[in-house]
């Protein structure tokens, strides 16, 4: 609760150092705050409840029941499987069948979860009696948005299950943070190409890329490695060319390790990834174009 009384207090003191001419400003950045962590909650609440149905979903052996986490099985039960990157919830679920761990392993590669490719089982390091499979839907995608991981391990006279499902989720992007309405052309640089883009019917078909963009999900933290990529400077002006807002772009995929930085005027906004269903933004810009954006390795 503490979090929240400071930026509070420290709104107090703008609208009266500055005046009430500032106030409907203030309101507005307010309500657009709101307006994002409701529709962030509305998000994540969908995303449990999908998560909750596919473990119904899933296709268990005959004589499964659901159980309690066992205790003294060694520990391998933890969540299982890759672990994705972004706003994600998990669901998981405990089975306890009296069949031997082999069964288990043989219905399972009978009964791949309807909509799901993935691997098939791969036994813990060191641990016979411990197999895991994980599962990815949209099948056979680089950016997979729901996974289904389950272990299973054997004890005396049963074998227990644990399934994880993990669905991943979008946080939203403040109306604010969009491109400037005003905008008429934008000029790009990049190492081997420039452009200034002033066809009505282009700059409006990037200003819907770019404002389709989420934010890079906040809270994330990640051991990131040394990435070098060109980056390619998008300004967006208005009909005299003065400046509005600028975009930095990584040529390759943006992600949490390499964003897309924005500003608005002086002011810097929430740094953007690419889509987890979509081209990434700078090959949809360099088809468009005409341009060679991506760097090929020479």
């Amino acid at each position: 609760m503490k979090r929240f009384l400071l930026p509070a207090g420290a709104l107090v003191l703008v609208v009266t150092a500055c005046g009430a001419g500032v106030e409907p400003r203030v309101t507005q950045v307010a309500a657009h705050v709101s307006s994002v962590r409701t529709i962030a909650a509305r998000r994540e609440h969908a995303a449990t409840r999908e998560a909750r149905k596919l473990l119904r979903e899933f296709v268990l052996p005959p004589g499964a029941h659901s159980a309690r986490e066992p205790r003294s099985y060694g520990g391998v039960l933890r969540r299982p499987g890759p672990v994705p990157v972004g706003e994600v919830v998990d669901a998981h679920r405990f089975w306890s069948v009296r069949k031997p761990l082999a069964a288990v392993a043989a219905f399972a590669r009978t009964h791949r979860p309807r909509g799901f490719g993935g691997s098939g089982a791969t036994p813990g390091p060191n641990i016979p009696h411990y197999l895991t499979w994980s599962f990815t839907s949209p099948p056979d995608s680089q950016r997979p948005t729901r996974y289904l991981n389950v272990t299973a391990v054997a004890l005396p006279g049963r074998t227990v299950i644990r399934v994880d499902a993990q669905v991943l989720w979008i946080y939203p992007r403040s109306p604010s943070e969009r491109v400037p309405a005003a905008t008429r052309e934008i000029v790009l640089r990049a190492p081997d190409a420039s452009a200034k883009v002033t066809d009505p019917a282009k700059v409006a078909q990037i200003m819907d890329w770019f404002d389709a963009l989420p934010v890079s999900p906040p809270g994330i933290v990640l051991s990131c490695p040394l990435e070098v990529a060109a980056r390619i400077t998008l300004s967006f002006r208005d009909a005299g060319g003065a400046w509005l807002a600028q975009a930095t772009v990584p040529s390759t995929g943006a992600w949490v390790c390499n964003t897309i930085g924005f500003r608005i005027g002086g002011q810097t906004q929430k740094p953007l990834v690419d889509s987890d269903i979509r081209e990434s933004f700078v090959r949809r810009l360099q088809g468009l174009l005409g341009v060679q954006l991506i760097r090929t390795h020479r």
